[in-house]
């Protein structure tokens, strides 16, 4: 998919690949610490990303690629199924969980093209590549920082609502998105 920023910056958006790798460990080396602080789902190395992507269909990873650098701008991470360590605080929320058909989703976006509607581009692209996966239900990687507002307000936009809090190095939002309306 090919995609134009507010900016007129063109973007390429597709599935991350095992030649992206080491453009995608520049991507993170470049990530202000801010934002390395808000995106937590690994670490940023090659040898994670050869471990999550080549030894488990588990991962799924969404990339844009700035068409005049070939860099990628944004980086976002699906799973399928729950994080082990979400799932009882989430069943104390009265959520149960459903290992096939709900997925645990990590966006980032480049310091330089976030506010520039790169993120909602992507989420859409992934969105159908989920509904069309069976995916019923997203919810966020760790949640989101309850100081994060701008986040809390880009999730609460593409229809995630609120299903808890939860202390962990501050406190944290769990949100949840169904993609099936419920019978």
């Amino acid at each position: 998919m090919i995609f134009e920023d507010n900016k007129n910056r063109i973007v390429g958006i597709r599935s991350l690949i095992p030649s992206d790798f080491d453009t995608l460990v520049l991507y993170f080396q470049h990530l202000s610490e801010n934002t390395k602080n808000r995106f937590g789902p690994h670490t940023f190395d090659k040898q994670t990303l050869i471990e999550m992507f080549e030894a488990t269909t588990d991962f799924i990873g969404f990339i844009a690629v700035d068409n005049s650098t070939d860099s990628i701008v944004a980086y976002m991470l699906i799973k399928t199924g729950l994080l082990q360590h979400d799932v009882s605080r989430l069943q104390s929320y009265g959520i149960q969980p459903h290992p096939e058909s709900d997925c645990t989703f990590a966006p980032s976006v480049a310091d330089s093209w976030q506010s520039a509607g790169l993120g909602s581009a992507m989420f859409g692209f992934i969105l159908q590549y989920l509904k069309s996966s069976g995916i019923r239900r997203i919810l966020l990687w760790g949640g989101v920082q309850s100081t994060n507002s701008k986040a809390i307000n880009y999730y609460k936009k593409h229809g995630f609502q609120s299903v808890g809090h939860f202390e962990h190095h501050g406190w944290n939002e769990d949100m949840m998105m169904e993609l099936i309306e419920k019978q």
